[in-house]
């Protein structure tokens, strides 16, 4: 502006081009010690100022859904967060994070029918191996993989047979079991790719005594024979 000496200057105009601001975004959470086949984890995340959802991604041994991370396999985990840009911010890069996924626990369980059974008599055992929840503290939420590979059944230390599992389950007939008496028979998984070899608790097998037959007209004759004897 101008004063009692002074006209008023002339306007200057100065164009300032402002371009997009950077932006970072972070993984905040701490990945699991110790991720197994089976489990899961709440990944946590810090966005960026961009109006731009932040996105998890998972590759390997595992898949994401929102913000949980299955582990889904044996092998190596790794987990990118991404955040796109907008109007006024760039890109952020991405920010990854990656573990290494162990076997997960199973369990193995057994069962047969008949029991009790007669001496050689054929007996199906059906062995079945899960994941188990039990062995792993992580909580679920995806459908852990199926085992797979042999199981064997044993009574002490004579195989009674061995068989592949089909869809998590194995079944085993066998004629040996001779014995009168309980028999402690076990179960054991050799393990496959995402799960260790592990055994089952002892399940009782009971076999019975065969009844006794009685000869048809035995006990007439019997009474006949007496009956001759006394006269």
């Amino acid at each position: 502006a101008g004063d009692a000496n002074y006209q008023a200057a002339a306007q200057r105009v100065q164009d300032i081009a402002i371009g997009k601001g950077a932006q970072t975004i972070s993984i905040s959470s701490v990945q699991p010690a110790n991720p197994r086949v089976g489990g899961s984890s709440e990944v946590v995340t810090v966005a960026g100022p961009s109006t731009a959802p932040l996105t998890l991604a998972a590759s390997g041994a595992c898949s994401a859904v929102a913000k949980t991370v299955s582990f889904d396999a044996v092998g190596s985990c790794t987990i990118t967060a991404s955040q796109k840009g907008d109007a006024n911010y760039l890109d952020a890069a991405d920010v990854t994070q990656t573990m290494v996924v162990a076997q997960g626990g199973s369990g193995v369980e057994i069962g047969s029918s008949p029991n009790p059974s007669l001496p050689a008599q054929s007996v199906t055992f059906t062995v079945t191996v899960a994941f188990d929840a039990t062995k792993n503290a992580a909580s679920i939420t995806k459908a852990a993989p199926i085992p797979s590979g042999p199981a064997e059944i044993t009574d002490g230390t004579t195989v009674l047979g061995s068989a592949q599992l089909h869809a998590g389950v194995a079944t085993i007939s066998t004629q040996q079991l001779i014995v009168v008496g309980d028999h402690q028979i076990v179960a054991s998984y050799s393990g496959d790719a995402n799960y260790p070899a592990t055994q089952s608790s002892a399940f009782v097998q009971t076999v019975a005594a065969r009844p006794v037959e009685q000869v048809p007209g035995l006990q007439s004759l019997a009474l006949a024979l007496l009956s001759v004897m006394a006269a």
